[in-house]
């Protein structure tokens, strides 16, 4: 049996919900051609970053032939190309988040939708050398994970060799991007000149290294189990006992930063704020911590001003015409209170006139709204199901009709974030 096929039978695919990102290239051709090898019908994803005009349409063709050929859905997904083409961006960093948040809107279903990409072991021997180079510490320097975080690398052991030789046995069609091997980037440049010199006067160090990364990838599930209650803590008080964080190591606060999402950065802030280095309180990109007191260092949520509100009423009978700042609902088919809110990454919408459900954030690339903006967007739930983006899509759920006994009609408006009047 080939070595590719036990790889991806290795995984347990039991009750998962399989979306494979798929570039065009050799490894995630061979991963896609693998899976169903072993009778997995995943999603495919395709992410064009239009950066390398003709050659970027051609990876599109073939990984949509591929899926249709195979009678799998596919979603394409095209980054703005102001995301990576504006002056002084940093190209690879706005591609890598574009298509983490892909990744995210997936993973975000639920816990049995994950994510498989075609990583092998040759792609762990530069990052190594990437995280070395970057003075990286016990989590960077294990590289990535067979599986972690809802995202699954069957390859890591696999030589790139091997996925070549799988598809010249296999018939996979794949292309090359040429871009992989210009030494304008980093990683390229460890590619195509350092790893191959070093690894010609060296030939043990590949082996050695991964094997070092596996000790490292040991040693951080440990440093996981070793933080898991202080971080399960955080997650439902947005606090911490200042005695018991002096306690961790500091491999145990990177690991702690790391599984609540702090940057490493806020890690020495954290140290500062308890001796009073820092005033009381240190401010991080989605929220404040502050010294509640002598014991416990606790989170807050900044102050974020809502910029809309609604009214609702029961109405005797729908209008002939409606606006898009007007929606009318079956009162008896709600389930909870109705409240306006920003929308979150992994939100559905059971869209009027289509069939399932819509992730609200490709509703919302599909109008047009720029990424920066879309989680400013607000819209209208009881709880549990989305109901309506406010002048953009309307759920066929609950949504009233002419034999509604009772009617709910509810009005949009703009709220003035200094007067907190309605602007009519």
């Amino acid at each position: 049996m080939s070595v590719v096929i036990e790889a991806v039978k290795a995984i347990n695919w039991t009750d998962r919900k399989v979306l494979v990102a798929c570039s065009g290239g050799v490894d995630s051709m061979v991963l896609l051609h693998a899976l169903i090898a072993i009778g997995i019908q995943p999603v495919v994803l395709h992410v064009n970053y239009q950066l390398r005009e003709e050659a970027s349409e051609l990876d599109e063709v073939l990984v949509r032939e591929t899926a249709s050929n195979n009678h799998l859905e596919c979603i394409v997904h095209r980054c703005p190309v102001e995301l990576t083409k504006k002056k002084g961006v940093n190209l690879q960093a706005e591609a890598r988040q574009f298509r983490r948040e892909q990744f995210a809107n997936w993973n975000a279903i639920s816990p049995q939708h994950v994510v498989v990409l075609g990583q092998h072991a040759d792609d762990q021997l530069e990052t190594f050398f990437l995280q070395l180079y970057r003075g990286s510490g016990t989590f960077g320097l294990g590289g990535m994970h067979v599986e972690r975080n809802q995202l699954i690398r069957p390859f890591l052991e696999l030589n790139k060799a091997v996925i070549y030789q799988y598809a010249a046995e296999n018939n996979v069609s794949f292309r090359e991007d040429e871009s992989n091997t210009k030494a304008v980037y980093l990683r390229n440049l460890f590619r195509t000149t350092l790893l191959p010199d070093l690894l010609q006067s060296q030939p043990q160090l590949k082996e050695s290294v991964l094997l070092f990364m596996r000790l490292m990838r040991e040693r951080q599930l440990e440093l996981d189990l070793e933080i898991e209650a202080l971080a399960v803590k955080w997650e439902d008080d947005q606090e911490i006992e200042i005695e018991k964080w002096l306690a961790l190591t500091e491999e145990q606060r990177i690991a702690f930063a790391y599984r609540v999402q702090f940057p490493i950065w806020a890690i020495e802030r954290i140290n500062e704020l308890e001796i009073g280095a820092v005033g009381n309180k240190i401010e991080l990109d989605q929220f404040i911590i502050f010294k509640l007191n002598k014991h416990t260092f606790k989170a807050k949520l900044p102050s974020i001003v809502f910029p809309w509100d609604f009214k609702s009423e029961e109405i005797g009978i729908l209008p002939s015409v409606f606006d898009k700042e007007t929606l009318f609902l079956d009162a008896d088919l709600l389930n909870g209170k109705l409240e306006l809110r920003f929308c979150k990454v992994g939100d559905r919408i059971a869209s009027l006139g289509m069939k399932g459900t819509q992730l609200v954030s490709d509703v919302l690339k599909d109008a047009g709204i720029p990424l920066m903006d879309r989680a400013s967007i607000p819209v209208l739930t009881d709880g549990s199901l989305i109901f309506w983006i406010p002048g953009i899509k309307v759920s066929r759920v609950a949504l009233a009709t002419k034999n509604t006994r009772r009617i709910l009609q509810i009005r949009l408006f703009k709220i003035d974030c200094e007067q907190r009047n309605p602007i009519l």
